[in-house]
């Protein structure tokens, strides 16, 4: 009987460790928990209202955030509180915001979106990436960096080592733009 004893201490002790292990895992692979906040879908939201909007993507409002939350205005049915989410922020604060009529902040809003531009602009102009540079279902990226959606309709990753110089090509990139 002690010996039954001892094994099974040992084993609830193997098994609290491995699940302690995996927790720990999860935790440090997805900081803000799993999710499946698309690009492409985010992307294909945006392509789609440029389509409907004389060529332009959403802009206009207070912040680019309060901008890409127009894409639920315009059609609540495809464009979700999850996706206009993110990845690090939660749905039910972008729902609560979006049902009582209010546009998205930088605080709710878990996409870095790049307001102002239009369908037929550069097609190496970035649309928007994920703020906190989380991968496809929010995983943290190898690494470091983004992955991108451009005007093209493309998705790249930038490398962490590459971002700083992804950005200052990016702001000469708008700067070159004629408007």
């Amino acid at each position: 009987m002690r010996r039954w004893r001892k094994r099974l201490v040992i084993a609830v002790a193997v098994v609290g460790v491995l699940a302690t292990a995996g927790f720990a895992y999860y935790s440090h692979r997805y900081p803000y928990g799993c999710s499946h906040c698309c690009d492409k879908q985010l992307m294909f939201a945006l392509l789609d209202y440029a389509d409907r909007h004389d060529g332009w993507f959403p802009k206009g409002e207070l912040s680019p955030e309060a901008s890409l939350s127009l894409l639920n205005r315009d059609s609540p049915e495809s464009v979700s509180a999850n996706l206009l989410r993110g990845k690090t922020v939660t749905e039910s604060a972008v729902r609560v915001r979006l049902e009582a009529g209010e546009l998205l902040t930088p605080e709710t809003c878990g996409w870095h979106y790049v307001e102002g531009l239009r369908k037929d602009d550069d097609p190496h102009l970035a649309m928007f990436w994920d703020k906190a540079g989380l991968g496809h279902n929010g995983e943290r990226v190898t690494g470091g960096g983004h992955s991108v959606c451009f005007v093209s309709g493309s998705i790249e990753s930038v490398a962490g080592d590459k971002w700083e110089e992804f950005l200052v090509e990016q702001e000469r990139l708008r700067i070159a733009l004629k408007r």
